[in-house]
């Protein structure tokens, strides 16, 4: 029995031995990238200045979590948090607040680095005009019925301040490279409430804006504030939702959209947002869209894109158009062997092209980076400007969420380099994937920059996916 024994605890050492080797650069990888968060410890708040101090106080233990901040970015981010919370009298405003937290995120110049960008759209109030930016200028692009008349109009002027004013005003409350802060600075004029709060406004319940027709005509129009958006089904509200034609779930079937209003047929782009990835044939061209990299039940990404790439015969695909300008990321992982086998499946004297712009983000950089690896010279990269540099901080563990707000603040433990793999000498906090995936691809930059002017939008063109099949 003895014997016996002593077998089984041989057998288990060296099962368990094995094991850990097995896993241990995921346990490595888990440890040092996926943080667990300490709670917040905080008595009930006697009032409104009291909980913005206590969210104030927790905020700064952000710092040890996120890596991305530099050593004079942190000590501004904590004389900035003192002076907030060293304030008395009137407690800042729900808006503001908001602002702020989004304000000190920002100061470590990284995308992933940020606040609750979801409540931007949720929480404040809405002018009922929703914009989108084209090679042109600012166009509204959505709006409530009752002010359907807004629809298709650049805006001009909002109490003075012209579009450029504004966005640039605007980055301030965002991380990263121009692209990504001036996307998000869509979602900001959307609210009175909070243009009010950033000082762009006298009111925080209407909105004065100037717009121009497609004659030249100017016109002004004060607008009174509608409510905030319900909660619904969206786990996200992008800004390119705004192009969308169909009514969205948020909306109550209360707004329109240019393309809906005019009975335009949307692009293939902005269809089916549904399917997380989405393929057809176009002649000599296979077209595949992704729209997201996490997997939900029925939606099996990993497999999906590589199934995609099917039917490439003994020569392989002439042409591959990879669509990633509505993908804001999610699981690198099911990237590679997509990108693997689209090399693979590429003929050899195939072109594939990739689209992005700035809702192109996180993962989905990654999987730009990747498909330019496999595919070597035959890829090209079209479109507008990706929402991150090649080089960025992400990954995250517990969620970090402030106590009394309940915003979730965003902040990164990885470095991620894309255009060249990073190392343990360059950064001792170099994410595995970077290390042991990335190639020396050169460059990310764009191969051509392509961007739509509203009235290419508006009749329902797609010039990006034009250009590509015109060459």
């Amino acid at each position: 029995m003895k014997k016996w024994l002593k077998w089984i605890a041989v057998v288990w050492a060296v099962t368990s031995l094995a094991a850990g080797i097995y896993f241990w650069p995921r346990i490595d990888q888990w440890m040092r990238f996926n943080p667990s968060i300490a709670e917040a410890d905080f008595p009930e708040p006697a009032g409104a200045l009291e909980a913005q101090r206590q969210d104030f106080t927790y905020l700064a233990q952000v710092l040890d979590y996120d890596r991305s901040f530099s050593d004079d970015a942190r000590k501004q981010f904590l004389s900035e948090v003192e002076q907030l919370k060293s304030r008395t009298g009137e407690p800042l405003s729900d808006a503001a607040f908001f602002l702020e937290t989004h304000r000190l995120m920002a100061l470590a110049d990284n995308a992933h680095t940020s606040g609750d960008g979801v409540s931007a759209f949720r929480m404040f109030n809405r002018s009922g005009m929703d914009v989108y930016t084209f090679e042109d200028g600012i166009f509204v692009v959505r709006a409530h019925e009752s002010r359907s008349d807004l629809l298709g109009k650049r805006v001009v002027e909002i109490e003075g301040h012209t579009t450029d004013d504004l966005i640039t005003k605007l980055r301030k409350y965002s991380g990263g490279p121009d692209s990504v802060r001036d996307h998000f600075s869509l979602f900001l004029l959307r609210s009175p409430e909070l243009l009010h709060a950033a000082g762009l406004i006298s009111a925080s319940d209407k909105l004065s804006v100037t717009l121009e027709d497609d004659n030249g005509n100017l016109t002004e129009h004060t607008l009174q504030a509608l409510p905030n958006a319900a909660e619904t089904e969206f786990a996200y509200r992008h800004v390119y939702h705004t192009l969308r034609a169909d009514s969205l779930p948020d909306e109550a079937g209360e707004w329109v959209n240019v393309l809906s209003a005019n009975g335009v047929e949307p692009p293939l782009t902005l269809q089916d947002d549904g399917d997380l990835v989405l393929s057809q044939n176009m002649g000599d061209a296979l077209y595949i869209r992704s729209n997201y990299l996490v997997e939900y039940p029925g939606h099996e990404v990993k497999s999906q894109l590589v199934e995609a790439l099917d039917g490439a015969g003994e020569f392989g695909h002439k042409l591959i158009i990879v669509d990633l300008r509505w993908n804001p990321g999610g699981d690198l992982g099911n990237a590679i062997p997509f990108a693997e086998t689209l090399g693979d499946s590429l003929a050899k004297e195939g072109k594939v092209y990739v689209i992005t712009g700035p809702q192109t983000f996180s993962a989905a950089i990654v999987t730009a980076a990747l498909v330019k690896q496999y595919a070597g010279g035959r890829a090209r990269i079209v479109g507008e400007p990706m929402g991150d540099r090649p080089q960025f901080w992400a990954e995250r563990g517990g969620p970090f969420v402030l106590p009394n707000s309940d915003y979730f603040i965003a902040y990164s433990t990885g470095y991620h380099d894309w255009e060249k793999p990073c190392s343990e000498d360059q950064t001792p906090h170099c994410f595995p994937a970077s290390r042991d995936e990335a190639a020396d691809i050169g460059t990310l930059a764009l191969d051509e920059e392509i961007r739509p002017s509203f009235a290419e939008y508006a009749s329902g063109k797609d010039v990006v996916l034009e250009w590509i099949l015109a060459q």
